[in-house]
This record gives structure tokens, sequence and C-alpha cells, in this order.
């Protein structure tokens, strides 16, 4: 809680980044020995979109009784949590989130190179929805899980459709969903999509994970 008596309690952090982190941040950026320009304009972009958390209405004290009340939350795990979220801890792991996703696709010259095609021709392809793209940091990337190299033209069968199914999806879910094994796609145990496709898997499967999941 971040009031007592009515009063703003002091917070024991500032808003604005140390020196020492900002410098630790950046040598962790370029220990990942990739586009660290890109990476720091991802999460820049994905933070400004963020709405600020001094913005943000608090809970009122009959909210907090009741929550404490209903036992979901003890008044010590309440105070905890309401403190990860003042420092923004939700917001960390959004952008942790983010970058686990930025740092599995490709910039448009990797998939072009890959492909062994030009880039207006790999636009192209996505505009007909034959490639996933997505815009990051005002970049056009191509996350890696629609590439396979034992595949016929190093695509993934059925691209095209899984395209048309999660084309109103978020591309972070939509990737972490590709990796992550499923239920009901199973031959030698459960496996992810990505794994489903490249054994022949149908694309119905997926529509119906999605349709279950109920995702926006």
């Amino acid at each position: 809680m971040d009031e007592t008596d009515g009063q703003p309690r002091p917070r024991p952090w500032q808003a604005q980044p140390s020196t020492d982190v900002i410098a630790a941040f950046t040598d962790a950026v370029a220990r990942l020995n990739a586009d660290g320009d890109f990476i720091v304009r991802a999460l820049t972009d994905q933070l400004l979109a963020e709405r600020p958390i001094a913005d943000q209405e608090e809970l009122t004290p009959q909210e907090i009784s009741y929550l404490t009340r209903s036992k979901a939350f003890t008044p010590e795990s309440f105070e905890k949590t309401s403190t990860r979220v003042a420092r923004g801890g939700l917001l960390a792991s959004e952008a942790s989130t983010l970058l686990t996703g930025v740092l599995q696709t490709m910039s448009a010259s990797a998939a072009a190179a890959f492909l062994s095609m030009d880039e207006d021709s790999l636009f192209a392809a996505a505009d007909r929805g034959e490639l996933y793209a997505v815009d990051v940091a005002h970049s056009r990337r191509f996350p890696s899980w629609q590439f396979s190299l034992s595949s016929p033209g190093k695509i993934l069968p059925h691209l095209t459709e899984i395209i048309d199914i999660v084309k109103d999806k978020g591309w972070v879910s939509v990737s972490a969903l590709m990796a992550t094994p499923q239920s009901i796609m199973v031959t030698d145990g459960q496996q992810s999509p990505v794994e489903w496709f490249r054994r022949g898997g149908d694309a119905e499967t997926l529509a119906r994970i999605i349709e279950a999941q109920k995702w926006r």
C-alpha cells in the first residue's frame, strides 16, 4: 500500500535509473551479441506504451479489507504484492517476455538470406500471408518458429493456414504458444505446435487450441 493515514508513503526507490544500473544494462545488451539498438528500441517502445504506475488507481481501504477478509491475500502477502507492483514488477515481467520473443525473431535481411530470396520478395510474401511478419520498434521482424530446415522451402508446413488462424493475436503470445507442448497435440508424447506441424499434424488442431483458450 502506498498511503498511510491518507498521506502518500515515500517510496524507497527512485524512478530514474542510476548510472551504474544503466551501464550494467548496456553491458547486458552488448553481451547478447545481437542488434543492440534494435533491442533497446523495442524495450523502450514497450515501456513507453505502458501507463505510468503513478497514474493507476489504487485500491480503496474497503477493497483491501475485502481481499484480506476473503483470504485471497494475507495482509503481509498483499503488502508484498503491492510493493512489487509499485516498483514495476509487472512491467519488468512484460518487458522480459517481449525480449524473449524479440530474440526469437529474424531481421528481414537474415530471413531473406535463410530463404535464399531478396528482401522485396520476402516482404511481398509476407504481404500475401505466406510468411509471418511482425512490426517491432519500427522494424519488420520474422519469428523464427515459422522456419524449418527439414521442411520443403524451409517453411513450416501449413504456414499460410497458421498465419490465418493467428493473424489477430499478439505475436509474442503466438511465439510462446508455438514452442509450448499442447495436451491435444500428441504422437510420441505431447508436442509443441512447431513439432506437431513438422510431423504432419493438421492446422485445425491449432485452431481448436486457440478457441479453447479464448485468446485475444
